[in-house]
Protein backbone atom coordinates (compact mmCIF):
# COMPACT_ATOMS: atom_id res chain seq x y z
CA UNK A 1 0.00 0.00 0.00
CA UNK A 2 2.84 2.39 0.84
CA UNK A 3 4.39 1.66 -2.57
CA UNK A 4 1.11 2.55 -4.32
CA UNK A 5 0.76 5.83 -2.39
CA UNK A 6 4.35 6.83 -3.18
CA UNK A 7 3.88 6.03 -6.88
CA UNK A 8 0.64 8.04 -7.03
CA UNK A 9 2.07 11.11 -5.28
CA UNK A 10 5.14 11.23 -7.51
CA UNK A 11 3.16 10.67 -10.68
CA UNK A 12 0.71 13.44 -9.70
CA UNK A 13 3.59 15.87 -9.21
CA UNK A 14 5.16 14.77 -12.46
CA UNK A 15 1.89 15.37 -14.36
CA UNK A 16 1.82 18.94 -13.04
CA UNK A 17 5.45 19.74 -13.88
CA UNK A 18 5.89 17.68 -17.03
CA UNK A 19 4.71 20.13 -19.70
CA UNK A 20 6.26 23.10 -17.90
CA UNK A 21 9.86 21.96 -18.32
CA UNK A 22 12.09 21.04 -21.24
CA UNK A 23 13.11 17.39 -21.64
CA UNK A 24 15.48 16.06 -18.97
CA UNK A 25 18.64 14.33 -20.15
CA UNK A 26 21.40 13.09 -17.88
CA UNK A 27 23.66 12.87 -20.93
CA UNK A 28 23.46 16.57 -21.78
CA UNK A 29 27.27 16.51 -21.78
CA UNK A 30 27.04 14.24 -24.85
CA UNK A 31 24.64 16.64 -26.62
CA UNK A 32 25.11 20.13 -25.18
CA UNK A 33 23.05 21.72 -27.95
CA UNK A 34 19.89 20.50 -26.21
CA UNK A 35 20.44 23.11 -23.48
CA UNK A 36 22.27 25.84 -25.44
CA UNK A 37 21.89 26.81 -29.12
CA UNK A 38 25.41 28.31 -28.98
CA UNK A 39 26.72 24.72 -28.99
CA UNK A 40 25.64 24.28 -32.62
CA UNK A 41 28.71 23.48 -34.71
CA UNK A 42 31.18 23.70 -31.82
CA UNK A 43 32.43 20.12 -32.25
CA UNK A 44 35.11 19.39 -34.81
CA UNK A 45 33.00 16.43 -35.96
CA UNK A 46 29.50 16.53 -37.38
CA UNK A 47 27.07 14.20 -35.67
CA UNK A 48 23.59 12.76 -35.89
CA UNK A 49 22.11 10.61 -33.17
CA UNK A 50 19.20 9.20 -31.23
CA UNK A 51 18.61 9.21 -27.48
CA UNK A 52 16.05 7.44 -25.33
CA UNK A 53 15.41 7.92 -21.61
CA UNK A 54 13.19 5.71 -19.44
CA UNK A 55 12.55 6.95 -15.90
CA UNK A 56 11.16 4.99 -12.96
CA UNK A 57 11.10 1.68 -14.84
CA UNK A 58 8.35 -0.65 -13.67
CA UNK A 59 5.84 2.11 -12.89
CA UNK A 60 2.78 2.44 -15.14
CA UNK A 61 2.79 5.72 -17.04
CA UNK A 62 6.38 6.55 -16.05
CA UNK A 63 8.14 9.29 -18.05
CA UNK A 64 9.84 8.37 -21.32
CA UNK A 65 11.74 10.67 -23.65
CA UNK A 66 12.89 9.91 -27.19
CA UNK A 67 14.79 12.18 -29.52
CA UNK A 68 16.68 12.43 -32.77
CA UNK A 69 19.22 15.20 -33.23
CA UNK A 70 21.88 16.58 -35.54
CA UNK A 71 24.79 18.99 -34.99
CA UNK A 72 26.91 20.15 -37.94
CA UNK A 73 29.45 22.74 -39.04
CA UNK A 74 28.55 25.25 -41.74
CA UNK A 75 30.72 27.61 -43.83
CA UNK A 76 32.00 30.90 -42.38
CA UNK A 77 32.30 29.60 -38.80
CA UNK A 78 28.58 28.91 -38.49
CA UNK A 79 26.94 25.87 -36.95
CA UNK A 80 23.53 24.25 -37.18
CA UNK A 81 21.79 21.93 -34.72
CA UNK A 82 18.30 20.50 -34.81
CA UNK A 83 16.22 18.00 -32.93
CA UNK A 84 12.85 16.34 -32.48
CA UNK A 85 11.99 15.51 -28.86
CA UNK A 86 9.04 13.43 -27.68
CA UNK A 87 8.18 13.42 -23.96
CA UNK A 88 5.47 11.17 -22.55
CA UNK A 89 4.17 10.58 -19.03
CA UNK A 90 0.90 8.78 -18.48
CA UNK A 91 -1.71 10.35 -20.80
CA UNK A 92 0.41 13.47 -21.46
CA UNK A 93 2.61 13.78 -24.56
CA UNK A 94 4.75 16.75 -25.57
CA UNK A 95 6.31 16.88 -29.04
CA UNK A 96 8.92 19.57 -29.74
CA UNK A 97 10.81 20.55 -32.90
CA UNK A 98 13.81 22.85 -32.59
CA UNK A 99 16.44 24.38 -34.89
CA UNK A 100 19.58 26.28 -33.79
CA UNK A 101 22.01 28.52 -35.63
CA UNK A 102 25.28 29.66 -34.04
CA UNK A 103 28.28 31.75 -35.04
CA UNK A 104 31.79 31.20 -33.65
CA UNK A 105 34.45 33.87 -33.20
CA UNK A 106 38.09 33.44 -32.17
CA UNK A 107 38.79 36.14 -29.56
CA UNK A 108 42.53 35.46 -29.22
CA UNK A 109 44.97 32.55 -29.32
CA UNK A 110 43.28 30.91 -26.33
CA UNK A 111 39.61 31.89 -26.21
CA UNK A 112 36.62 31.49 -28.54
CA UNK A 113 33.10 32.90 -28.26
CA UNK A 114 29.93 31.42 -29.67
CA UNK A 115 26.44 32.90 -29.83
CA UNK A 116 23.32 31.04 -30.94
CA UNK A 117 19.61 31.50 -31.52
CA UNK A 118 16.82 28.92 -31.50
CA UNK A 119 13.39 28.55 -33.09
CA UNK A 120 11.09 25.89 -31.68
CA UNK A 121 7.53 24.61 -31.96
CA UNK A 122 5.77 22.42 -29.40
CA UNK A 123 2.52 20.46 -29.35
CA UNK A 124 0.89 19.12 -26.19
CA UNK A 125 -1.76 16.40 -26.09
CA UNK A 126 -3.56 14.73 -23.18
CA UNK A 127 -5.50 11.50 -23.83
CA UNK A 128 -7.57 11.00 -20.67
CA UNK A 129 -9.41 8.10 -22.28
CA UNK A 130 -6.27 5.96 -21.92
CA UNK A 131 -6.51 6.09 -18.11
CA UNK A 132 -8.09 3.20 -16.27
CA UNK A 133 -10.85 4.33 -13.89
CA UNK A 134 -13.14 2.55 -11.46
CA UNK A 135 -16.20 3.93 -13.23
CA UNK A 136 -16.88 2.77 -16.78
CA UNK A 137 -17.32 5.66 -19.24
CA UNK A 138 -16.53 8.23 -16.56
CA UNK A 139 -17.48 11.57 -18.19
CA UNK A 140 -14.56 13.31 -16.48
CA UNK A 141 -12.15 11.13 -18.46
CA UNK A 142 -13.80 11.17 -21.86
CA UNK A 143 -12.21 14.43 -23.00
CA UNK A 144 -8.96 14.53 -24.93
CA UNK A 145 -6.96 17.74 -25.31
CA UNK A 146 -4.86 18.97 -28.25
CA UNK A 147 -3.03 22.25 -27.92
CA UNK A 148 -1.95 22.82 -31.52
CA UNK A 149 1.51 24.24 -32.25
CA UNK A 150 3.08 26.77 -29.87
CA UNK A 151 6.08 28.73 -31.18
CA UNK A 152 8.96 30.01 -29.08
CA UNK A 153 12.51 31.35 -29.35
CA UNK A 154 15.74 30.74 -27.48
CA UNK A 155 19.26 32.16 -27.25
CA UNK A 156 22.60 31.35 -25.65
CA UNK A 157 26.29 32.19 -25.43
CA UNK A 158 29.37 30.05 -24.90
CA UNK A 159 32.99 30.96 -24.13
CA UNK A 160 35.64 28.26 -24.34
CA UNK A 161 39.36 27.60 -24.52
CA UNK A 162 41.32 24.37 -24.75
CA UNK A 163 40.91 23.82 -21.00
CA UNK A 164 37.82 25.69 -19.78
CA UNK A 165 34.27 26.31 -20.97
CA UNK A 166 31.32 28.32 -19.60
CA UNK A 167 27.91 28.79 -21.14
CA UNK A 168 24.57 30.44 -20.40
CA UNK A 169 21.28 30.06 -22.21
CA UNK A 170 17.57 30.78 -22.29
CA UNK A 171 16.43 27.94 -24.57
CA UNK A 172 12.76 28.88 -24.06
CA UNK A 173 12.58 32.68 -23.85
CA UNK A 174 8.86 33.18 -23.32
CA UNK A 175 6.53 31.55 -20.84
CA UNK A 176 3.15 30.81 -22.40
CA UNK A 177 -0.16 29.38 -21.26
CA UNK A 178 -1.08 26.26 -23.21
CA UNK A 179 -4.75 26.03 -24.14
CA UNK A 180 -6.88 23.25 -25.57
CA UNK A 181 -10.64 23.35 -26.07
CA UNK A 182 -10.56 26.91 -24.64
CA UNK A 183 -9.09 25.54 -21.40
CA UNK A 184 -5.66 26.38 -19.97
CA UNK A 185 -4.13 22.94 -19.37
CA UNK A 186 -0.60 23.97 -18.39
CA UNK A 187 2.07 26.57 -19.02
CA UNK A 188 5.37 26.41 -20.87
CA UNK A 189 7.79 28.07 -18.45
CA UNK A 190 10.93 29.97 -19.38
CA UNK A 191 14.24 28.26 -18.53
CA UNK A 192 17.71 29.48 -17.63
CA UNK A 193 20.88 27.36 -17.75
CA UNK A 194 24.35 28.22 -16.49
CA UNK A 195 27.09 25.63 -16.85
CA UNK A 196 30.83 25.22 -17.03
CA UNK A 197 33.67 22.78 -16.79
CA UNK A 198 37.34 22.07 -17.37
CA UNK A 199 39.51 19.74 -19.41
CA UNK A 200 42.36 18.48 -17.21
CA UNK A 201 45.12 16.29 -18.64
CA UNK A 202 46.06 13.61 -16.09
CA UNK A 203 48.69 11.88 -18.26
CA UNK A 204 49.14 10.77 -21.85
CA UNK A 205 46.21 8.36 -21.64
CA UNK A 206 43.72 9.92 -19.23
CA UNK A 207 41.82 13.23 -19.22
CA UNK A 208 39.50 14.40 -16.43
CA UNK A 209 36.50 16.60 -17.29
CA UNK A 210 34.46 17.86 -14.33
CA UNK A 211 31.36 19.91 -15.19
CA UNK A 212 28.59 21.68 -13.30
CA UNK A 213 25.14 22.67 -14.58
CA UNK A 214 22.61 24.99 -12.91
CA UNK A 215 19.01 24.95 -14.13
CA UNK A 216 16.30 27.43 -13.10
CA UNK A 217 12.71 27.15 -14.22
CA UNK A 218 10.04 29.66 -13.18
CA UNK A 219 8.10 28.47 -10.13
CA UNK A 220 10.47 25.54 -9.60
CA UNK A 221 13.46 25.17 -7.23
CA UNK A 222 17.00 25.67 -8.48
CA UNK A 223 18.50 22.40 -9.68
CA UNK A 224 22.14 21.54 -10.29
CA UNK A 225 23.95 18.59 -11.86
CA UNK A 226 27.56 17.49 -11.37
CA UNK A 227 29.34 15.21 -13.84
CA UNK A 228 32.88 13.86 -13.34
CA UNK A 229 34.01 12.25 -16.59
CA UNK A 230 37.27 10.37 -17.06
CA UNK A 231 38.38 9.83 -20.65
CA UNK A 232 40.78 7.10 -21.79
CA UNK A 233 42.57 7.74 -25.10
CA UNK A 234 39.52 9.49 -26.63
CA UNK A 235 37.83 6.08 -26.74
CA UNK A 236 36.21 5.42 -23.36
CA UNK A 237 34.40 7.93 -21.12
CA UNK A 238 33.16 6.97 -17.65
CA UNK A 239 32.31 8.73 -14.40
CA UNK A 240 29.75 9.47 -11.67
CA UNK A 241 26.93 12.01 -11.76
CA UNK A 242 24.87 13.76 -9.09
CA UNK A 243 21.63 15.77 -9.37
CA UNK A 244 20.77 17.71 -6.22
CA UNK A 245 17.85 16.27 -4.23
CA UNK A 246 17.02 13.97 -7.12
CA UNK A 247 19.46 11.26 -8.19
CA UNK A 248 22.94 9.82 -8.29
CA UNK A 249 24.36 7.51 -10.92
CA UNK A 250 27.04 7.02 -13.50
CA UNK A 251 27.55 7.59 -17.20
CA UNK A 252 29.68 5.76 -19.73
CA UNK A 253 30.50 6.31 -23.37
CA UNK A 254 32.43 4.16 -25.82
CA UNK A 255 33.70 5.00 -29.30
CA UNK A 256 32.93 1.71 -31.03
CA UNK A 257 34.53 2.91 -34.27
CA UNK A 258 35.78 6.25 -35.51
CA UNK A 259 32.21 6.97 -36.63
CA UNK A 260 30.01 5.37 -33.94
CA UNK A 261 29.74 6.47 -30.30
CA UNK A 262 27.45 4.83 -27.73
CA UNK A 263 26.52 6.49 -24.42
CA UNK A 264 24.69 5.08 -21.39
CA UNK A 265 23.55 6.49 -18.04
CA UNK A 266 22.01 4.89 -14.96
CA UNK A 267 20.33 6.91 -12.19
CA UNK A 268 19.27 5.94 -8.68
CA UNK A 269 16.69 8.21 -6.97
CA UNK A 270 17.64 10.01 -3.74
CA UNK A 271 14.05 10.74 -2.70
CA UNK A 272 11.26 8.39 -1.55
CA UNK A 273 10.82 7.25 -5.14
CA UNK A 274 13.47 4.57 -4.51
CA UNK A 275 10.80 2.68 -2.53
CA UNK A 276 8.80 2.29 -5.74
CA UNK A 277 11.44 2.21 -8.50
CA UNK A 278 15.22 2.16 -8.71
CA UNK A 279 15.52 2.08 -12.47
CA UNK A 280 16.22 5.05 -14.73
CA UNK A 281 18.15 4.28 -17.89
CA UNK A 282 19.32 6.49 -20.74
CA UNK A 283 20.91 5.30 -23.99
CA UNK A 284 22.29 7.26 -26.93
CA UNK A 285 23.90 6.33 -30.23
CA UNK A 286 25.68 8.87 -32.40
CA UNK A 287 27.21 8.73 -35.87
CA UNK A 288 30.21 11.02 -36.34
CA UNK A 289 31.99 12.26 -39.44
CA UNK A 290 34.69 14.82 -40.07
CA UNK A 291 33.51 18.23 -41.18
CA UNK A 292 34.71 19.48 -44.56
CA UNK A 293 34.41 23.08 -43.38
CA UNK A 294 37.68 24.78 -42.54
CA UNK A 295 37.27 26.67 -39.29
CA UNK A 296 39.59 29.18 -37.64
CA UNK A 297 38.07 28.23 -34.30
CA UNK A 298 39.56 25.33 -32.34
CA UNK A 299 37.16 22.65 -31.09
CA UNK A 300 38.16 21.07 -27.76
CA UNK A 301 37.54 17.40 -26.98
CA UNK A 302 35.47 18.01 -23.82
CA UNK A 303 32.36 18.62 -25.88
CA UNK A 304 31.72 14.89 -26.04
Amino acid sequence: MKRIIICFSFMLGAFQLFAQQDPMFGQYIFNNAIINPAQAGVNKENQVGILTRHQWLGMDGAPTTNSIFINTNLPKNLGFAGGIYSDKIGPVKDLTFQADLATHVQLNNDWNLSGGVRAMASNLSIDLSTLQTSQINDPNFNTNYRSGMYMNLGAGILAYSDKVFIGASLPRLFGRDVKANNTVITRYQDHFYLYGGANLKVNEDFTFTPSLLFKKVTNAPLQYDVNLVFDYKDILDVGPMFRANDAIGFLAGYKVTSQIYVGYMYEYPLNDLHLASMQTHELSIRMLWESKQKSRVKSPRYFL
